[in-house]
């Protein structure tokens, strides 16, 4: 399997092999509470009084327009579904270069981790280390997969993989991404994308912190259940970094310095 398609399985117009993954979290709507009127004590009747008839009082008419109405209470400051994608594709937007480190645990459990670069628009880099080095590149108009150990390498175009989404200049979810969920829990917002045009199965879980919209790393989700878990550290935004990183050359051509 290409390693492009473990770390973004949404990547190619091919399914890949997939994990049973929990679906997220879904929060059950609050049960609405009966509200009880208190009761009434009548007040006692006068000594040697007659005892008084009282005839029951008629409920009052409900008209036919009305009804019970739903009120639904929102904790202060909560955002809406629409209110969370708009900050969450602000918040990457704003971000116009990004480099941390990552750590991923595929299918099977194995881990592994390494650094990355972000440069928008287009611009990409993951450099593996552990277990073995592995590179991914986008220049902007070709995202590259390399593992010097097994000689093997790779291209495809960016328009043809999820990253084109996530490294254009000014990302609009709503209009982009296919949202199909959008959780909030334990200080995280959880968006859920699928790929609309339906070529590629399975769906992507961004995870983000709730407080400021960073993003904290996301699921992979493939067509047949299988998950990839990314989380990333150590983060620093809107640094200088070089032009040599987003350099795509296969490494068969002479003169390869890139690193």
């Amino acid at each position: 399997m290409s390693i492009l398609t473990t770390f973004f399985p949404l990547a190619l117009s091919v399914s890949a092999q997939a994990l049973a993954a929990p679906a997220p979290l879904e929060i059950a709507p609050l049960p609405s509470t009966p509200v009880i009127a208190p009761a009434v004590t009548p007040a006692p009747a006068p000594v040697f009084a007659a005892p008084k008839v009282v005839a029951p009082r008629p409920a009052p008419a409900i008209g036919a327009q009305s009804g019970a109405q739903i009120v639904k209470v929102q904790a202060p400051g909560a955002l809406d579904r629409n209110a969370i994608i708009d900050r969450v594709a602000k918040a990457m937007s704003d971000t116009k270069t990004v480099q941390g480190s990552f750590t991923q645990v595929d299918p099977s459990g194995s881990p592994s981790n390494g650094a990355f670069y972000i440069s928008r628009p287009g611009k990409v880099r993951f450099e593996y280390t552990v277990p073995e080095p592995i590179f991914i590149v986008s220049d902007g108009t070709t995202v590259s997969i390399e593992e010097p150990r097994r000689k093997a390498y790779d291209a495809v175009p960016l328009s043809s993989t999820p990253l084109n989404l996530f490294l254009r200049s000014n990302i609009d979810l709503r209009k982009d991404g296919s949202v199909t969920d959008v959780q909030t829990s334990s200080g995280s917002h959880y968006v859920t994308l699928v790929d609309k045009t339906g070529e590629a199965e399975g769906k992507m879980i961004l995870q983000f912190r709730q407080s400021d919209f960073e993003l904290l790393g996301w699921r992979q989700i493939d067509g047949t259940g299988a998950e990839t878990r990314v989380q990333l550290s150590g983060i620093k935004k809107n640094v200088s970094l070089k032009p040599s990183l987003f350099v795509v050359k296969d490494p068969s051509d002479a003169g390869d310095d890139r690193r």
